[in-house]
C-alpha cells in the first residue's frame, strides 16, 4: 500500500510541476511560462537603468532616503492613467445615487411595500448592476432572495458584493451568515477570518475572529459525525461481504480524530505534506539546499509574513525549476521555483510574490480545496497525502480570493519597507512572459495585464510608497547563484 502511495505521489509531483500558476498565483492555464534570461528580462524591463537602481539601493541602505527616492522616481514610469478600479468607495444613502439609480431604488421600495417580490428583485438587480458602490442594494436583494428560498442566488449576490466591498463589515457578515445557513461552515469561517485579518483595526475584528472559530468548530464537528456514520455503514457492508475496511469503529474514529486535529492545525497539515514534497524533491536533486539562497528567500518571506497578523509556522523552500512558479501549502509552507527568482528583478518583486503566496496560507484558501475534494470522507489507515497534494496543486482560486491575497500581500509588502509595487511589477514580468492569445475568460482569475491595472489602483488608493527599497543589488547576487 505504501509503494502504491509513493508511486501516486511521484505521479502527482510530475503533474504539479506541469501546472504553471495553478497552485496559488494566478491560474493562467496549462501553458508553461518560462523565465527569460535575467539579462534579457532586465533589459526589457529597465534597460541600462539597472546600475542606477543599484546606486539608488545603496543610497537607501546608507540612510539617504531622500536621494534614493529621487532616483527611484526618475527610474520608475508613472502608473497607467486608465487603470480600472475594482474596489469602490461605498455609498450608503439613496440621496448619493444618480437619477437613474435612484429610480431603481424607489421602484424597489414601492414593490416591497406592495408585496411584489419579483418586481423588487428585478429593480434591485438593475440597481446593483448600475451602481455597485451602493452597499444597501445587495444586502436588501440577498435578504429578499433568502426569504424566497433562493439561497444560492442570495449567496452569489453577497459574494460579488464582498469582492467589491472587502472592507464592509455589513456585506461580509451577511456573506458569513449566508454561507453558514447554506451549510458551508468552513467557507463561512474563512470569510470571517479574512475580514478580521484584512481589517485588524476594525472595531468588529474580534467579533469576526470569534465567528471564524465557531464556524470552523461547527465544520469539524459535522465532518466528524458524518465520517463516523459513513464508516459505520462501510463496516456493516464490509462485514456482510467479508471485506470490512477497518477492524472496528473505534479504529475509524481514531483515524478521523487524528486528521481532524491536523485539519484544525493548518501548520501541522501543511508540514506533513511539505515533508513528503521535500523528500521527493531532494531525491530527484531538485531541492535547493544552498544556505545563501534558502536564507535569502526565507528572510524575504518572513519579513512580509510577520506583518500579516497570523502566527503560523512559516517555512520557505526553493525548487530548481525554470518555470515562473510558486505555491503555498496550508500553514505557511511556501515553495518557490528558481525560475521565479530569475524572473524577479529585485528583492521587492520577489517579496511581493512571496507575500501573495503567504497571504493565501494566512487566509486559509488552500484548506477549502481539501474540504471540497471530499478527502476527509475517504480516510483509511493512512492520510491520503497524495490526494490532498493533488487538490492543492490543481487549486484555482476565485477572483475574490486572489484579490484578498493581493490586498494583504501588498499591504504587508508596503509595511515591510520594500517598494510597494513589487507584486505589481512582478505581474508585469509575468504578463510579458505569457502568451498573448491566452484569453482571460478561459480562467476564473484575472489575467496578468488586468492584475497590473488592479494593483496600480490598489497602491494609489491606499497611498502606498512605490519609492522605498527596491533591492536590485542583493537580488542580482542570488540570481547569479540560481542561474
Amino acid at each position: 500500500m505504501m509503494k502504491r502511495f509513493r508511486y501516486g505521489l511521484l505521479v502527482l509531483l510530475g503533474t504539479l510541476m506541469c501546472l504553471v500558476w495553478s497552485g496559488g498565483f494566478g491560474a493562467l492555464g496549462s501553458n508553461s511560462v518560462r523565465a527569460a534570461e535575467p539579462v534579457e528580462l532586465a533589459q526589457s524591463a529597465i534597460g541600462n537603468r539597472l546600475a542606477a537602481f543599484v546606486e539608488a539601493d545603496q543610497f537607501y541602505r546608507q540612510g539617504d532616503v531622500a536621494t534614493a527616492e529621487t532616483l527611484y522616481r526618475e527610474l520608475k514610469p508613472a502608473f497607467s492613467a486608465d487603470a480600472v478600479s475594482q474596489v469602490v468607495e461605498p455609498l450608503y444613502e439613496p440621496e448619493a445615487l444618480d437619477s437613474a439609480s435612484l429610480a431603481y431604488w424607489n421602484a424597489a421600495q414601492q414593490a416591497i411595500a406592495a408585496n411584489q417580490t419579483s418586481g423588487a428583485v428585478v429593480a434591485l438587480e438593475q440597481l446593483v448592476a448600475a451602481e455597485p458602490a451602493f452597499v444597501v442594494a445587495p444586502l436588501q436583494l440577498a435578504e429578499i432572495l433568502a426569504e424566497e428560498e433562493r439561497g444560492g442566488e442570495a449567496l452569489a449576490v453577497l459574494e460579488q458584493a464582498a469582492t467589491v466591498h472587502p472592507y464592509s463589515s455589513d456585506i461580509v457578515m451577511a456573506q458569513v451568515e449566508a454561507l453558514a445557513n447554506d451549510g458551508q461552515h468552513l467557507e463561512a469561517s474563512i470569510a470571517a477570518r479574512s475580514f478580521a485579518i484584512l481589517n485588524l483595526d476594525h472595531p468588529q475584528a474580534g467579533e469576526f475572529s470569534n465567528r471564524a472559530e465557531d464556524e470552523l468548530n461547527t465544520f469539524l464537528n459535522n465532518q466528524r459525525n458524518q465520517n463516523i456514520a459513513d464508516t459505520a455503514i462501510g463496516i456493516g457492508i464490509g462485514t456482510i461481504f467479508g471485506n470490512a475496511p477497518w477492524d472496528s469503529t473505534d479504529n475509524a474514529v481514531d483515524t478521523y480524530e487524528r486528521v481532524a486535529r491536523l485539519f484544525q492545525d493548518e501548520s501541522a497539515l501543511g508540514g506533513e505534506i511539505a515533508d513528503q514534497l521535500k523528500a521527493d524533491y531532494r531525491q530527484s536533486g531538485r531541492l535547493v539546499e544552498d544556505p545563501e539562497i534558502v536564507d535569502y528567500v526565507t528572510q524575504l518571506g518572513l519579513e512580509v509574513a510577520q506583518l500579516m497578523g497570523r502566527d503560523l509556522d512559516y517555512e520557505f523552500f526553493v525548487i530548481r525549476d525554470a518555470s515562473i512558479n510558486a505555491f503555498a501549502l496550508p500553514g505557511g509552507k511556501v515553495f518557490v521555483h528558481t525560475g521565479a527568482i530569475r524572473a524577479a528583478n529585485s528583492q521587492a518583486e520577489l517579496a511581493g510574490l512571496l507575500g501573495h503566496e503567504v497571504a493565501h496560507a494566512v487566509l486559509s484558501h488552500g484548506i477549502q480545496s481539501v474540504n471540497k475534494s471530499d478527502i476527509l470522507s475517504q480516510l483509511g489507515e493512512q492520510i491520503p497525502y497524495g490526494a490532498i497534494l493533488s487538490n492543492l496543486a490543481s487549486l484555482q482560486y476565485s477572483r475574490q480570493y486572489e484579490r484578498q491575497s493581493d490586498i494583504l500581500g501588498t499591504r504587508a509588502l508596503a509595511a515591510s519597507g520594500y517598494a510597494a509595487d513589487g507584486l505589481r511589477n512582478f505581474m508585469a514580468t509575468l504578463n510579458a512572459n505569457t502568451q498573448s492569445n491566452q484569453a482571460e475568460y478561459l480562467s476564473s482569475h484575472p489575467a496578468p495585464a488586468s492584475r497590473v491595472d488592479y494593483l496600480e489602483e490598489l497602491i494609489q488608493l491606499n497611498g502606498y510608497n512605490r519609492y522605498a527599497l527596491e533591492g536590485v543589488d542583493r537580488h542580482q547576487v542570488i540570481q547569479a547563484k540560481v542561474a
